[in-house]
């Protein structure tokens, strides 16, 4: 897909498309066609190759009157729906945005593809199973899906209601079988402590005193509970995640994983998602972030202990280079508004600059740098 040529593109200042119902018939209609144009073309800019398309030939290729292309144009540019690149061509903010969140997508899968290839180029175990199939055993291998109350769960299967049966007496059906068996009469039932229970009646060979090597350190319970609040409180997410914060703390305490570290993981991809308009749902999607920073956790304690050099202070002339680019943009878009042709304002720029106290180079960013560090030169 063809992007537009553009040094920086800010999201946080695009104009949401809803805001497009506010404005009049004639201009929703030309956004509309010129937004369809765009994605018949299969690209977010009209440029055919190195050219760019003139504002005539934007009118014919979306079906407009090139009148009113011209009459409407400048609100467009004015609200946000439509934007020039640094070559003037005239693009489309939320189609080059969705165009970059879909490459992003995709390289984050060709990322996870290739780590999975790599994982599993040694494994002679894995051979003949899928990659579902493989996922779905590492998963069993934590556990599996984590219950929606696993503290009430644990209670209640250490204290089990058990049913004894009470027979009241004989069947004498002669039509039964006489191997079958009638259990009728009073059910009782016993309530019985499965944790004492197994100190009794397990034999001793079964439960051994000894540490063993999948045995992972005790967790006290208000440790467990501090953390989870602080995990829901990095994602965001409200308390019917409370059950999946609470599994997930008291697993990662156990492997003895520091709390800072799971608080600040989530809050690292909480952040990431903000930026990429992505909303989280469970508590499940932090856990990959999580396991991601365990892997390398030495590696952030190094990185943390190092101090970062100050950055080189920024020379005057980069100063004054980019002071100067920034009127030159709202100068130019100032004239093209108020002459409506952009064609003319590009050819009688350097009138245009000379008027308002702008360097006479070519309107780019590079020949804008160039000059003012070449003055700076030639100053000193």
């Amino acid at each position: 897909m063809t992007s537009p040529n553009l040094k920086t593109f800010d999201r946080s200042g695009m104009t949401p498309l809803r805001l497009l119902r506010s404005m009049a018939p004639e201009l929703r209609g030309v956004v509309t066609n010129l937004h369809d144009a765009l994605k018949e073309m299969r690209s977010c800019v009209f440029r055919a190759g190195a050219l760019v398309l003139t504002d005539e030939q934007v009118a014919r290729q979306a079906w407009l009157e090139p009148d009113a292309l011209a009459r409407t144009l400048p609100t467009i540019l004015q609200a946000g729906f439509m934007a020039r690149d640094d070559a003037g061509a005239l693009y489309s903010p939320h189609l080059y945005d969705k165009a970059l969140r879909s490459e992003a997508r995709a390289a984050r899968k060709a990322q996870a593809d290739q780590r999975w290839e790599q994982a599993q180029a040694g494994g002679a175990d894995d051979e003949g199973l899928t990659r579902k199939q493989i996922t779905a055993r590492e998963n069993g291998k934590r556990g599996g899906r984590p219950r929606k109350n696993p503290v009430a769960s644990a209670a209640d299967q250490r204290s089990m209601p058990l049913l004894s049966v009470v027979p009241a007496g004989q069947d004498k059906n002669p039509n039964k079988k006489p191997n079958a068996v009638s259990v009728s009469g009073s059910v009782s039932s016993v309530s019985i402590d499965l944790e004492s229970e197994r100190d009794i009646h397990i034999p001793s060979c079964s439960i051994s005193s000894e540490p063993t090597e999948t045995e992972t350190q005790p967790v006290a319970a208000a440790q467990v509970q501090q953390l989870a609040a602080r995990m829901l409180s990095a994602s965001g997410l409200g308390g019917d995640q409370a059950g999946f914060a609470v599994s997930f703390a008291r697993g990662w305490l156990k492997e003895g994983v520091s709390a800072d570290l799971i608080v600040s993981a989530i809050a690292a991809h909480r952040r990431k998602m903000d930026e990429n308009r992505e909303n989280p749902r469970t508590m499940g999607v932090f856990k990959a972030p999580v396991q991601r920073a365990i892997s390398g956790e030495e590696v952030v304690q190094l990185v943390a202990e190092v101090t970062p050099d100050a950055p080189p202070p920024v020379p005057d002339w980069k100063l004054k280079a980019d002071e100067a680019w920034m009127r030159q943009c709202s100068v130019f878009g100032a004239a093209v508004r108020d002459d409506g042709n952009y064609t003319r304002v590009q050819r009688e720029w350097p009138e245009i600059a000379a008027r308002n106290g702008l360097p006479p180079c070519k309107r780019d960013r590079a020949a804008y740098e160039a000059f003012f560090q070449q003055n700076a030169q030639a100053a000193a």
